[in-house]
C-alpha cells in the first residue's frame, strides 16, 4: 500500500518535472536566457542571448554581470534595486540596460529568477528577457518629439463637442489666458462673433466630427479682444478602437508676420499705384517727346525753305549785279560817245554849238548814270552780303536744328524704353501684389 502511494507520488512528479521542463524548454527556446553563478559570473546562455546581444559564446562564460552593465546605469536607482535583490536571492523584473558584445548599449524587459538548490541554497540566477532597445529608443524619441513640440507649439484639446479639455503653458500665454479660465469653455470663445456665427464655422466642427484633418490659418481673439494670427493643425485623435474621441489643436503664433505681410501687401499696393503713376507719366513724356520731334521736324523744313529761298535770292542779287555791270557798260558807252559828239561839236563851231549842248547833256545824263549804277552796284553787293550771312546762319541754324532733332529722336527712345521699364515694373508689382492677396 505504501509503495503503490510512493510510486503514484513518483509519478505525479515526474508529470510535474515533464511540464517544467516543456516550459523552460519553450522559455529557453523563444527569449535570451543568461545564467549566473551566486558570485555573479555568467555560467550558460543560450542562442538567443548571443545572437541579440552579439556576443561569442568563449568570451561571455566567465565574465561578471558587472562587465555587461553600462557604467552610467551603475547610478540608476533600478539598477540599485537589482543589485539589492540579487545579493537577497530575490525575484525581480523590470527594464535594464546591457551592453552588447560591440559595445554599444540595449534595453531589455528581463526576469530575474534566483533558483535553489535542494537545501534551499542559491543555486544560480536565471535571466530571462526580451530585446526593448527599438521600442524604448522609439518611445523615448516619441517623448522627446512631444516634448519639444509641447516646449515650442501652442497646444490645446477639445473634446468633440469643442470644449477645452486642456492647453499647455505656451498657448495660455500666447493668447493670454489661465487654463482654469478656459476649461469647459467652448472653441467659439477664441473666435469673434461673426465667424462663429458662420456656416463655415459649423462645417468646421462637423468636419473635425468626421475625422477630417484641418490645416491652415485661423484669425482668433484673445483675453483682451486683440487679434492674434495663428498657423494651426486640427488633428482628430482616436482611441486603441479606432473611436474618435477628442481633437488636437497645434499651433505658431504668427500675428507679427501676418502684420508684416500686410504691411507689405500695402506698400505693394502703393507700389503699384506709383508705378502706374509713372507709367502714365512715362507715356506723357513719351507723348510731348514725340510732339517735340515733330515740331523739329517742321522747324527744320521750314528752314531748308528758308534757306533755299534766300539762296535763290542771292542769285537772283547776283544776275541784278550781272545787269547793272552792263548797264555801266553803256553809260559809259554813252559818256565816251557823248565826249566824241562834243569834239566834233566843237569843230563845227557854230553850227555845231546845239548839238554841243545837247551832247553836253548826254554826257550829263550818261554820268548820273553811271553813278546811281556804282550806287545800284553798292547796295545789290550789300544785298548779296547780307543774303550770304543769311544763308550762312540759316545753314548753321539747320545743322543745329537737325541735331536738335536727332537729340529729341535719341530722346525719344529713352523715353520709350523707360516707358517699357515702367511697364515691366507695372506688371511685376501687380503680380507681386495678387500674390500677397492670395
Amino acid at each position: 500500500m505504501f509503495n503503490n502511494k510512493l510510486r503514484e507520488e513518483v509519478a505525479q512528479l515526474r508529470e510535474q518535472l515533464a511540464s517544467m521542463r516543456q516550459i523552460r524548454d519553450s522559455i529557453y527556446n523563444e527569449m535570451m536566457v543568461l545564467e549566473l553563478e551566486p558570485d555573479g559570473r555568467v555560467r550558460y546562455a543560450n542562442d538567443n542571448f548571443l545572437g541579440e546581444m552579439l556576443y561569442q559564446r568563449e568570451a561571455l562564460l566567465g565574465r561578471n554581470l558587472e562587465s555587461l552593465i553600462p557604467p552610467s546605469f551603475h547610478q540608476e536607482a533600478n539598477y540599485q534595486k537589482l543589485q539589492q535583490a540579487l545579493r537577497r536571492n530575490e525575484h525581480i523584473s523590470g527594464a535594464y540596460r546591457l551592453l552588447r558584445g560591440n559595445g554599444e548599449e540595449a534595453w531589455i524587459r528581463a526576469i530575474w529568477q534566483p533558483v535553489l538548490n535542494s537545501q534551499g541554497q542559491l543555486a544560480f540566477f536565471t535571466l530571462c528577457a526580451n530585446d526593448l532597445t527599438r521600442t524604448i529608443t522609439t518611445s523615448r524619441e516619441h517623448e522627446g518629439l512631444i516634448d519639444a513640440l509641447l516646449r515650442s507649439t501652442a497646444v490645446i484639446e477639445f473634446n468633440l463637442a469643442g470644449e477645452v479639455l486642456t492647453a499647455n503653458e505656451r498657448f495660455l500665454s500666447g493668447m493670454g489666458y489661465r487654463l482654469e479660465q478656459i476649461q469647459g469653455k467652448h472653441h467659439r470663445t477664441f473666435c469673434d462673433p461673426e465667424e462663429y456665427n458662420s456656416q463655415a464655422y459649423r462645417e468646421f466642427w462637423a468636419r473635425l466630427n468626421r475625422g477630417e484633418f484641418v490645416a491652415g490659418r485661423f484669425k482668433r481673439v484673445d483675453s483682451h479682444g486683440r487679434e492674434v494670427w495663428l498657423e494651426a493643425s486640427y488633428n482628430p485623435i482616436h482611441d486603441p478602437h479606432g473611436k474618435l474621441y477628442k481633437v488636437v489643436k497645434f499651433a505658431t503664433v504668427i500675428t507679427d508676420q501676418v502684420n508684416q505681410e500686410q504691411a507689405v501687401a500695402e506698400a505693394a499696393n502703393i507700389a503699384y499705384s506709383i508705378s502706374q503713376h509713372t507709367d502714365e507719366s512715362a507715356d506723357k513724356g513719351a507723348a510731348v517727346v514725340r510732339q517735340t520731334v515733330e515740331v523739329m521736324q517742321r522747324i527744320a523744313r521750314q528752314m531748308q525753305d528758308a534757306s533755299d529761298g534766300i539762296e535763290a535770292l542771292g542769285k537772283q542779287s547776283q544776275l541784278i549785279s550781272t545787269i547793272m555791270q552792263t548797264i555801266r557798260g553803256i553809260a559809259d558807252q554813252t559818256n565816251l560817245l557823248a565826249l566824241n559828239a562834243a569834239i566834233e561839236a566843237a569843230r563845227a563851231g557854230d553850227q555845231g554849238r546845239g548839238f554841243a549842248v545837247v551832247a553836253d547833256e548826254v554826257r550829263q545824263l550818261a554820268g548820273r548814270t553811271s553813278q546811281a549804277t556804282e550806287e545800284i552796284v553798292e547796295v545789290v553787293q550789300k544785298n548779296q552780303n547780307l543774303a550770304q550771312s543769311a544763308v550762312d546762319s540759316m545753314a548753321s541754324s539747320r545743322q543745329q536744328a537737325e541735331q536738335g532733332l536727332s537729340l529729341a529722336n535719341e530722346a525719344g527712345a529713352v523715353i520709350v524704353e523707360i516707358q517699357d521699364g515702367a511697364k515691366q515694373v507695372v506688371q511685376a508689382v501687380e503680380q507681386f501684389a495678387n500674390q500677397l492677396k492670395t
